[in-house]
């Protein structure tokens, strides 16, 4: 038997993409609707003990990021689907699943999951939110602007840019210099430590195949929202005007 998926509401996003405004836009505009147990709750119940017991390790608690992308990947090489499959599994378990109103969960990345979703769920809605690589890094930095909204031109630090160069794969993605420019005032371990989890993230889940899995769903299926681009009133008004 599927789960019921009639009023899933599925996020789709890589880390600092605003996930948090969607979620707050939508239960303010759904009295009624229910919120989840989210990507990191499934993957401490499910995935990550599942996949530490699959490679033999100790099961227990992970909190370094970059792990967790490692120990969700194994699980995906597994069962295939990853979060989708432990959500799922989460919709066929729990009791409260059946009762009316929206479920909202936070949230699918990359193609797999998001392949998975939309097999696995015929009837869910999912609301795709994007962002730069640099805003997503100087948001976890601890910048709340975005990246194109920086203003004044400062001079990158070069010890910063060495920095971020060290960090795999990040020059593949973004302008490092740009990023450091743009980064100026902020935490250098903060910055640094946004680059990493967005760089080891871009390893494993690539938002453009994650799109092109939802794109031929009919329009009131799936919304795709740039959140560099529209400020949080104007991303909360477009999934209220969707819903």
């Amino acid at each position: 038997m599927s789960p019921r998926d009639e009023g899933l509401v599925v996020l789709v996003g890589l880390t600092g993409v605003g996930k948090s405004t969607a979620v707050h836009a939508l239960l303010a505009a759904a009295p009624d609707a229910r919120l989840l147990p989210n990507r990191r709750e499934l993957a401490d119940r499910i995935v990550i003990p599942e996949a530490q017991r699959a490679a033999g390790d100790p099961v227990g608690p992970v909190h370094d990021r970059v792990e967790r992308f490692r120990l969700t990947a194994r699980y995906r090489a597994d069962h295939p689907g990853g979060l989708a499959h432990a959500l799922a599994r989460h919709l066929r378990e729990a009791p409260d699943v059946d009762a009316p109103g929206l479920l909202l969960f936070d949230n699918l990345r990359g193609e797999d999951e998001v392949g998975y979703a939309t097999r696995a769920f015929p009837d869910a809605r999912f609301v795709a939110l994007e962002a730069p690589v640099a805003t997503r890094v100087l948001r976890l930095a601890g910048r709340r602007d975005a990246f194109d909204r920086v203003t004044g031109t400062p001079q990158a630090d070069a010890a910063l840019v060495e920095r971020l160069a060290a960090v795999p794969g990040l020059a593949d993605l973004t302008d490092l210099a740009a990023l450091a420019r743009a980064a100026a005032g902020l935490d250098p371990d903060a910055v640094t430590t946004g680059a990493r989890v967005v760089a080891e993230e871009s390893l494993h889940y690539d938002p453009e195949a994650a799109w092109a899995q939802l794109e031929p769903l009919p329009p009131h299926r799936r919304l795709r929202l740039d959140t560099a681009r529209l400020d949080p009133t104007e991303v909360a008004a477009a999934l209220l005007g969707w819903l």
